[in-house]
């Protein structure tokens, strides 16, 4: 049983790690329960939420210390006063980190680079761009399930008719992204490779967007994305469908996906030298223990690194043969794990940002044990949205729903109890289809 000791959070330190919070996790920032303190930021947000918490006086969990690779891990050092201590964490500049992308040669495409950093205002309310995003979204669909088709039968790509899908699609995320965001999330996925390729351009642009990629490169990041997985129209179906984990011989196969999608790309013209970095490395890691090249940390091209992130998250919340989907939010909670470990921490931050832990159309159970839908982010307290509740803590669909907005109603006006979300549920839990209600 691990040991800890309660510590007022004006006395806390850089190196400790948190074990316990006194209140629900869900009620504040961090994603996954016990943490390091990384930098004084992490303590001020910690002020902002807690009074006191629970610091471990044992060992760091084995899982933890496996994934961020600190072998006997305690808290941290301790120097000679007897207190933690831990490097000071560097500010993140993302002008500098595309200054540092070696692959970019065009010199235009670098002066935009560097003055990453515009400022997108939302033109459309999420009402409004629904109707816009549902036929963007159904164009793509057909779209895209044609190109991939024609590609198994001629193996040649038209990329002018991917072009006709990435505009509309970047357009309605500009908007709004919240939209075509909703609309995945509560898409029925009959065909993973083409709907896994639409997804992941969509998480893709509203990452960029969050960032502040200018409109160019908005859509540069967004074909990249969409043509990730262009190189699986080339293995057998039975690759791909198989149920079961891949044996070596298979797997081998698989990977070969990325010089399959690269020898397509080659052959068409055009082709911006950041489409080719996405595809070429979508499955390199952080830590190096990717493939095909094994690349480590800055050495992976910044839009290979976005178009890791996207692919990984989207793979995790879609249905598919071999493995089983997870909610949005317990997606975001395996990135941030993974944090400096198979990804960028810094990336993982924004694109937590730009997706929201609980985004509209989120399937919740409350702490009351209701079911609901989230119908509207809450900007300034993201964790306590607006929620139509449509299952009461029996499980059993309610006769007239009710919208509840978290921030105000804090309490259940059926029990007394605290009310909060207790968890994110996977796309058709308890048999809801979240299309069938009306999102505000």
């Amino acid at each position: 049983m691990n040991r800890t000791r309660v510590v007022a959070v004006d006395e806390l330190e850089v190196g400790m790690y948190i074990a316990e919070l006194d209140r629900p996790w869900l009620e504040t920032p961090f994603l996954f329960q016990g943490f390091f303190v990384r930098d004084q930021d992490e303590i001020d947000e910690l002020k902002v939420h807690c009074k006191h918490v629970y610091v471990s006086e044992d060992d760091v969990p084995d899982e933890l210390t496996t994934q961020l690779k600190i072998p006997n891990a305690r808290l941290l050092p301790i120097n000679g006063n007897g207190k933690a201590h831990a490097s000071k964490k560097r500010r993140f500049s993302w002008r500098s980190l595309f200054r540092r992308d070696e692959k970019i040669k065009d010199e235009q495409a670098l002066n935009r680079f560097k003055q990453t950093g515009v400022f997108y205002r939302e033109q459309a309310t999420l009402k409004e761009e629904m109707l816009t995003a549902t036929g963007v979204h159904r164009n793509a669909i057909v779209t895209v399930k044609d190109v991939m088709s024609d590609i198994r039968q001629a193996g040649s790509l038209d990329l002018g008719r991917v072009e006709e899908v990435i505009t509309p699609m970047v357009d309605s995320v500009l908007r709004n992204p919240a939209a075509l965001a909703c609309l995945l999330r509560m898409q029925k996925v009959n065909d993973y490779l083409y709907h896994h390729s639409i997804a992941s351009s969509i998480w893709a642009t509203i990452l960029g967007r969050q960032i502040g990629l200018h409109r160019e490169d908005l859509d540069i990041v967004a074909m990249g994305a969409i043509l990730l997985d262009v190189g699986k129209t080339q293995l057998p179906a039975e690759i791909l469908e198989k149920p079961d984990k891949l044996d070596k011989k298979e797997l081998e196969l698989m990977r070969r996906h990325v010089q399959f999608g690269l020898d397509m790309l080659e052959k068409a013209s055009g082709v911006d030298a950041r489409v080719l970095d996405m595809v070429a490395h979508h499955h390199e890691r952080h830590n190096g223990t990717g493939y095909p090249q094994g690349l480590k940390g800055t050495a992976i091209p910044v839009f290979g690194r976005i178009a890791g992130i996207v692919d990984a998250y989207d793979a995790m919340i879609t249905p598919r043969p071999y493995a089983q989907l997870v909610s949005s939010y317990h997606a975001l909670r395996r990135l941030r794990v993974l944090a400096d470990v198979e990804f960028q921490a810094e990336i993982i931050e924004q694109f937590t940002k730009a997706i929201g832990v609980f985004p509209t159309g989120t399937l919740v159970e409350l702490s009351s044990g209701e079911i609901g839908v989230v119908t509207k982010q809450n900007r300034i307290r993201r964790l306590r949205p607006e929620v139509m509740i449509i299952m009461g803590a029996d499980k059993q669909f309610l006769d007239q729903f009710r919208v509840i907005d978290l921030n105000e109603e804090t309490v259940s006006s059926d029990t007394q109890l605290s009310l909060w979300i207790e968890n994110a549920l996977p796309a058709g839990s308890h048999g809801i289809d979240p299309t069938e209600f009306y999102i505000e």
